[in-house]
Formats: structure tokens, sequence, C-alpha cells
């Protein structure tokens, strides 16, 4: 997909100079330390509850009746044995729900975004919340790809999901791409619903290249249950994206 901003020499030239930069022992980061983060955590998800109970069951539970589960790959900083899949994927979900309660629990902006900026130096870490957060969207693949064949009505994005060559069931879906995700590529317009019903939350993004058009603002899903929090996202292009994270004082020019 081609960059509206840049040309292709120039994205070269500026990887190679952050390598050079950063040095080949410092960890690349997808997420420069100056971002900050909308204040999207207003649920908790607590360690003890019912749902949390369930979250640390669901690996087990969902590779126990579809073995294909264990064509997930991991990234190179979680990959290990095939046997230590589970384990693995337990590890990111139990990362993912208590970063998402201690965030939660926070109440300034400012340590919410200190908060982030720590979580953003490890590479390792942020790896991890990568699987954690595919994993549920996986979950929630199998839920609508099963009610759509039960009969039962489902909402259309997931139609469109599975119409795709490429992701014609979950099994697909994993190995064509929420494997590639995080590591050598990103979500397609159809997997922004399914990340926004797999976490519960409603995405608005503006659309800056689509300034002046019906597509400007896109809300996933485009009829959002009004309880869920909503996170704000503005898109360059399809593929960068940034937080709009202060309240500034507006001024025109």
């Amino acid at each position: 997909e081609e960059d509206m901003y840049r040309a292709a020499d120039e994205i070269e030239k500026e990887k190679e100079l952050l390598i050079h930069e950063r040095g080949a022992s410092e960890p690349r980061l997808s997420v420069a330390p100056e971002m900050d983060i909308m204040d999207y955590c207003k649920k908790e998800w607590r360690g003890h509850t019912q749902k949390a109970t369930c979250m640390k069951k669901l690996p087990e539970k969902l590779i126990s009746r579809y073995n294909w589960i264990r064509q997930w790959k991991l990234g190179l900083k979680l990959d290990g044995r095939s046997e230590d899949l589970v384990e693995k994927i337990k590890e990111s979900l139990a990362l993912l729900r208590k970063k998402w309660a201690g965030l939660a629990e926070m109440k300034t902006a400012e340590e919410r975004q200190m908060a982030c900026d720590e979580l953003f130096t490890n590479e390792e870490e942020e790896y991890s919340l990568y699987e954690a957060v595919k994993f549920l969207m996986l979950n929630r693949a199998i839920e609508l790809y099963d009610d759509k064949e039960k009969g039962k009505e489902v909402p259309f994005f997931s139609v469109l999901l599975f119409a795709r060559d490429t992701s014609n069931d979950p099994g697909q879906l994993l190995r064509n791409h929420l494997n590639q995700v995080g590591h050598t590529g990103g979500l397609e317009q159809v997997e922004m619903f399914l990340l926004a019903y797999a976490v519960r939350h409603t995405i608005q993004v503006y659309r800056l290249s689509k300034y002046n058009t019906e597509e400007f603002v896109t809300v996933y899903p485009t009829d959002p249950p009004e309880d869920w929090p909503v996170v704000t996202l503005i898109a360059e292009d399809d593929r960068h994206y940034n937080v709009p994270v202060r309240v500034c004082e507006e001024t025109s020019l």
C-alpha cells in the first residue's frame, strides 16, 4: 500500500537512520516514547472476577476444540516450543489483564501517560500484549463464525470477514491474517470491526486523507452499544495512526 506522505526511498532512509541512532542492541519499538494513550480503560478487569477466571481457561478450552490454533506464530521475542503455546498465551492474557486493570485504576491523565510511556519501552511486554489482543480477536471470530454457521444473526462485518478468499473460516483468518499482525502486517478495515468487538470498545477514527468526504469519520462498529467506551484515533492513512491525548485550545489558521 502506497504511503501518501513519504516516498519509498525516504522511508528506507528513515529506517536506516533510526537503526543507526538506536544501535543494534536497543529494542525496536512500534510506539514512540512521546506518544500518549487515550483515556479508554474505563472498565476494570479484575483478577478474581468470573470474567477473569473464564479468560484464564480460554486458551486451553479453545485449543482443545480447535487443534489448528497450534499454528499460531508467536513473535520472535516470544517464540518457543509448540508445547509452550498454551502457557505463552496464558501469560500474555494475564499481562493484558494486569495492565488493563492498572490503567483503569489511575485517576489522572498524567499517571496514565507515564504508565504507557513505560510500557512502550519494553519490547517483550508490548509484543506479549499484541498476542493477547489477537487471541481475543480470534476467540470473538470463532464465536461469530459458529453463530453464522448455526443460522443466527451476526453483525454484517463478520459476513464480509469470512467472505474473503483468505479467511473463509477462523483457521484461515489465523494463518493468513492474525499471524502477521504486529510483525509484518497490520489490520485491514474489516478487522478493525473485529478488534472493536473483541475489546468491547468503540473505535472512532478521523481519517485525514478522507477530509471533506463521508468517510472522514469512521466508527467501528457502525452501530455500537451505548455502554461501550470510545477510543479516538487520528489516521494519516490506513497504516499510520495517532492517539489524541490532550484537550488543546482551539485555534484558527
